[in-house]
């Protein structure tokens, strides 16, 4: 299933064109999941949860989740069904290691309001993510998509790149 994914296309697409190794990553929303198949992700070497910090690690299960597609056969036949159930997954090629794709998303997570007030930004959330593609300025898109080489989510049934715009 996977391997006929536009994520997993493009991924191979970016390789045969560069010399660089890329990655495939999930980026999954830990409640739909649960919602899903009635059950948490469990936290391993392939599935990082991105809520670590003090406030947010007691609901790390239902925040998002960083997945690398080194995970078993499940689990990313699992995605592609959250993926075509509810809005709560997104698809990270980098050609950085896992470690420092979770540091980049972990602080992006939590921003800071204009009356300083904290807010969770909900980017894992393709329906977001479209609205921030939208607003971002191309300098705020590259900084906020740093050490991350593709971006692709779904919205409305098409596919979208939050670098290049529409996909498919």
């Amino acid at each position: 299933m996977l391997n006929e994914h536009i994520a997993f296309k493009t991924m191979l697409n970016r390789q045969k064109e560069s010399k660089q190794t890329f990655s495939l990553y999930a980026l999954v929303d830990g409640l739909e999941y649960e919602r899903l198949f009635r059950g948490e992700i469990e936290p391993d070497e392939t599935a990082l949860p991105l809520f670590i910090q003090t406030n947010n690690r007691d609901v790390a299960f239902a925040g998002p989740w960083l997945i690398t597609m080194n995970c078993t056969e499940e689990m990313k036949n699992q995605i592609i069904q959250l993926e075509q159930t509810y809005p709560s997954v997104t698809w990270i090629i980098s050609s950085h290691p896992l470690m420092l794709v979770f540091n980049h998303l972990e602080r992006k997570l939590h921003t800071r309001e204009k009356d300083n007030r904290y807010a969770l930004l909900r980017y894992y959330d393709p329906r977001v993510l479209h609205k921030l593609a939208n607003s971002f300025t191309k300098k705020e898109r590259e900084i906020f998509t740093l050490n991350i080489d593709e971006w692709i989510y779904s919205y409305n049934n098409h596919y979208y790149s939050f670098k290049r715009g529409v996909l498919l």
